[in-house]
């Protein structure tokens, strides 16, 4: 992810005074907007004149620390996050925040920026945040929009996405500039690249495209190149692949004319992941290794991994596992788990399939199980709160459709049934008639059977899971809520939701999404009795009816069923799917009818969701009901 800060200082002439003070800086100096201006379209010239004319000794503190801001703004422009930290901090040695607060601020914020490039967004959150204060406090519009977009960009990075979403929705809605790093087209490549590291390709792809028109039209090269290779990369995921490698050798083509040899590596990066997915692993392991080269004196870790473990996947695709090893070896010594956490999983789990290439199926179950460790405490640490009121409105509307769509299958079905039930009358009295045919009408009545048989179970059962329908369920809980009350039974009544179930169809599928329904079903034909009843109400909700059960014997079943339901992923074998289970439970009173006591289990599982997801809560009046 490559941008170019405009975070330039206006040196001041100083203040006549009789201790000759000087001033303080709020805007950028003529001679550095013309360096940032140029940096757009020739950053290597930029970087020539800069190292060749450093300032002198009799230059103030200002002077100095503006044009090593310039500097590392530059080396952030080339993709060199290391020289651009250093020389950020050379600059930040020369002023302090008292003395220079703006000119402190825009270089703490280019710090950042190199910070997050170099794979330590940590280090930088408390910098940015404190320059997004001031620049409120002191009104500062420019410094705050950047404020805004490079906390965007760390949080991406960190892959709190509704965060970053947040930050550059805010700039993006705000900034009235239309050329600069905070211009509209600027930010919308940054919530491309945010939605592409969320794996939303298609959501990106209208960002890109807005950024690229407005370099094309601006004759913003350097920023034609950065974008090009994000909507290029961008349509390669989504499976335009010929567009996107002809975008991304654009952005080469331009890197290169400009001396922009990073930009060059991170293209023949991606085209290299392109000709993996085109199985040819010859044009893949060259153009790896030619990034490599490229990237050899950057610092940057987190590329050096991303090289070495597309060549490990290449080795391993080639059967040289020799060489696979190696590389598995120099993506390990490149990898921090703590910053790079899905990265770890996919090491991980590569090294389980070479263990199992060569054989060795005890490390490969090892590496296996400890892929799916790491993807647990992964997604554990996924707060999915700050997204909690759009999810929740989105999946009640769902739910709804879900529901009319199931009623409407349930029409067509009984239907279906009538008009049966109606041939076999007509059947039965042509047998009548034509007795001289009975023993073929014999064959014919069997298959009718067959048929109303199949016909009975469409009109009762959900299609997909085999479970009884919404509209049968329900009926059957009226009749056992009156049974349970005419003889004095216990009966407990439970609705089970799966957790994240939209974002198991949105990540993996609705194929993997109708597995994970199948083998729910399963566990629990395996795990109730068989005169528990069970039907599907909703697209993942489910109601359990469990007649001559105490409220404790319900909770105790329930609960081991919810257990049962965690350990489901290693059933079904997705890598990095986790799933798990909400239930509401309440127990029958005299005084409440089957839609109370399924309001009541509602309720319950509402709870069960806000406090935490994964669990059996029991609805408060449950208690004193079964006592």
């Amino acid at each position: 992810m490559k941008c170019v800060w405009v975070c330039i200082l206006l040196l001041v002439e100083a203040m006549p005074s009789a201790i000759a003070a000087e001033a303080v800086l709020f805007e950028f100096s003529k001679q550095y907007e013309a360096l940032t201006l140029q940096l757009n379209s020739e950053p290597q010239q930029v970087l020539a004149e800069l190292l060749a004319n450093p300032p002198s000794a009799d230059t103030s503190d200002a002077q100095k620390a503006e044009y090593y801001a310039i500097l590392s703004d530059t080396y952030y422009a080339l993709t060199y996050p290391q020289k651009a930290i250093e020389s950020a901090r050379q600059g930040l040695a020369y002023i302090n925040k008292q003395r220079e607060p703006w000119l402190y601020h825009n270089l703490r914020l280019i710090e950042a920026s190199a910070l997050e490039m170099a794979g330590k967004p940590f280090e930088a959150l408390n910098k940015v945040d404190a320059a997004i204060g001031w620049a409120q406090e002191n009104e500062d519009e420019k410094t705050y929009l950047l404020g805004l977009y490079v906390r965007g960009s760390l949080f991406s990075s960190l892959n709190e996405y509704n965060a970053a979403a947040e930050s550059y929705l805010e700039a993006y809605n705000q900034t009235t500039y239309y050329t600069g790093k905070t211009s509209k087209a600027n930010i919308a490549g940054m919530i491309g690249v945010m939605y592409e590291n969320r794996g939303d390709y298609a959501l990106a792809i209208p960002y890109f495209a807005e950024a690229v028109a407005h370099a094309r039209k601006n004759d913003e090269s350097l920023n034609l190149s950065i974008v090009l290779y994000g909507l290029g990369s961008a349509n390669f995921r989504v499976g335009n692949i010929e567009i996107g490698e002809a975008q991304i050798l654009e952005s080469a083509d331009i890197a290169k004319s400009l001396g922009d040899t990073q930009g060059v590596g991170y293209a023949l990066k991606l085209l290299a992941e392109i000709s993996i997915e085109k199985q040819d692993y010859a044009l893949a392991e060259q153009r790896l290794h030619e990034a490599a080269e490229i990237f050899a004196n950057s610092e940057n870790k987190p590329i050096d991994f991303q090289i070495a473990k597309s060549l490990f996947v290449v080795a391993l695709a080639q059967h040289n596992y020799q060489k696979a090893l190696r590389y598995s070896r120099i993506a390990k010594a490149n990898l921090d788990p703590n910053l790079m956490p899905t990265e770890a999983i996919q090491l991980t789990s590569l090294e389980g399939k070479l263990a199992a290439a060569q054989g060795d199926y005890q490390a490969a179950y090892a590496h296996s199980s400890r892929a799916l460790t790491l993807s647990e405490k992964y997604h554990e640490s996924r707060s999915a709160e700050q997204i909690h009121t759009v999810r929740a409105i989105y999946k009640v509307r769902a739910s709804e459709q879900a529901n009319q769509l199931l009623e409407h299958q349930n029409r067509l079905q009984r239907f279906a049934l009538n008009a049966q039930e109606q041939r076999n009358m007509y059947l039965w009295s042509f047998i009548a008639v034509v007795l001289l045919v009975c023993c073929l009408l014999a064959v014919m009545v069997y298959r009718v059977k067959s048929q109303s048989r199949a016909l009975v179970k469409l009109a009762t059962t959900d299609d997909l899971t085999g479970l009884y329908n919404r509209r049968y369920i329900i009926e059957q809980l009226d009749r056992q809520v009156i049974a349970a009350n005419r003889y004095g039974y216990d009966l407990c009544v439970a609705i089970i939701d799966l957790d994240f179930f939209k974002k198991i169809n949105d990540s993996y599928g609705h194929a993997v999404g109708d597995q994970v329904l199948l083998e729910f079903s399963s566990v629990c034909s395996e795990n109730l009795r068989r005169t528990d009843l069970l039907g599907r109400i909703g697209g993942e909700e489910f109601l359990v009816l469990l007649p001559h059960t105490t409220l404790q014997d319900g909770y105790n079943a329930l609960d081991s069923l919810r257990c049962k339901v965690s350990q489901m992923s290693d059933v079904v074998g997705i890598e990095g799917l986790s799933i798990s289970a909400s239930v509401g439970l309440t127990f029958n009173a005299p005084n409440l009818d089957g839609m109370q006591l399924m309001a009541n289990a509602d309720i319950a599982l509402y709870q069960a969701k806000t406090g935490g997801r994964d669990q059996v809560i029991i609805h408060p009046t449950s208690s004193t009901s079964a006592s």
